[in-house]
């Protein structure tokens, strides 16, 4: 019976343990080792910026990364695709939250959104009028 509870014990403490641990940040998309930020998050857009034959529907692309301050193991990145030739949506944005893990380039966190031609102001994710 004493064993029973030192095990239960044991058990228990464990998982009181692995609980208080950090969680992993989230992994999108995984880089490959050489990369610099900008290849990673064209590499992740490729089938989203082009077709199969590198033919593009847009007039510009617009790549901005920032990093804070001194850290540069973590950095904030966007690419917006100007000018679509849709009727309804005038750009498309993706933004990304990337760290250096394992010493490759990986996205931590990525949000899509959408400029209107008209009807909605600014930036948004709904659907375009």
């Amino acid at each position: 019976m004493k064993k029973w509870l030192v095990l239960l014990l044991l058990l228990c403490s464990g998982t009181v343990f692995s609980a208080s641990l950090p969680a992993p940040a989230a992994v999108v998309y995984k880089g490959e080792a050489g990369q610099p930020p900008v290849q990673v998050a064209l590499a992740y857009l490729k089938d989203k910026i082009s077709n199969p034959a590198g033919q593009f529907e847009y007039q510009g692309l617009d790549i901005k990364q920032r990093s804070q301050g001194e850290d540069f193991s973590h950095t904030k990145l966007s690419v917006e695709m100007k000018g679509l030739m849709d009727d309804s949506v005038a750009s498309e944005r993706y933004r990304f939250k990337m760290a250096v893990v394992d010493s490759v380039w990986v996205i931590t966190a990525e949000q899509k959104d959408q400029r209107c031609r008209r009807g909605i102001k600014g930036y948004t994710q709904k659907l375009c009028p």
